[in-house]
């Protein structure tokens, strides 16, 4: 298990304004912050037909790579776009999150793939790549401190975690949130697997192809590829 200096920690050593400029775009100019500004106050809220045009016009702008055909619907956040790919023809649904948090962190969603409302890929480090045609639901949180990899035509049902790291709670004298992260390693997903509803699958594990996950479980050990696991902790079933 690693350690890391919690982003927290970082930020809080330098002002305001450079604190929330170094979030959002990274270490970008000025040009590039005054875009993002415009883009996401202006852009990102407007309703309908007529704001995902706009976005289609604006986006390219800012991200590392936007792709053909992409639907991005109103108010999907995003920080430091640069380091943000997407592929051609995404779904990005309504109040979906892209959260790069370090100089570090990546994101790259393949073609095709549908990220549901109010889902957030969070990335305080390594890199989140989602594979073709993989379908997110709703209201999911998928997280990577080291790297998390999923597959292609992959199925991850509404309010799943995959979970990218934890935090330390060795000094009892730091509130959690103020201690170090912690990570077991990257997790990868293979293609084809199945994660139901409200399934949580922690750091640093490998879930086989063709696997499904029942809704509800736990999963803290590795998953065999066409296995079926349920429970807490989830075992193996038929």
């Amino acid at each position: 298990m690693i350690e890391k200096g919690g982003i927290q920690q970082e930020l809080t050593q330098s002002g305001t304004l450079r604190r929330y400029r170094s979030t959002v775009i990274g270490n970008k100019g000025c040009k590039e912050f005054l875009l993002y500004e415009f883009t996401t106050t202006v852009i990102c809220p407007l309703p309908a037909a007529f704001g995902m045009y706009a976005r289609r016009i604006f986006m390219p702008l800012l991200f590392k790579n936007f792709g053909r055909q992409v639907t991005m619907d109103r108010d999907v956040a995003f920080r430091r776009p640069n380091q943000i790919r997407i592929g051609n023809g995404v779904i990005l649904e309504q109040g979906v999150t892209l959260d790069v948090k370090s100089n570090g962190g990546c994101i790259v969603i393949h073609d095709d793939v549908q990220i549901g409302r109010n889902t957030i890929l969070s990335c305080p480090g390594g890199v989140i790549t989602v594979g073709r045609g993989t379908l997110i639901g709703r209201n999911c949180r998928l997280g990577s401190l080291e790297g998390l990899t999923i597959g292609r035509n992959t199925k991850i049902e509404d309010f799943a975690c995959i979970v990218g790291a934890g935090h330390s709670y060795s000094s009892s004298d730091l509130p959690i949130i103020q201690q170090p992260l912690t990570c077991k390693g990257p997790t990868v997903i293979e293609d084809k697997v199945v994660i139901e509803q409200e399934a949580t699958v922690l750091d640093g594990l490998h879930i086989g192809e063709n696997a499904r996950i029942a809704a509800g479980s736990l999963v803290n050990t590795n998953v065999a590829p066409n296995s079926r696991v349920r429970g807490i902790p989830a075992s193996p079933w038929l």
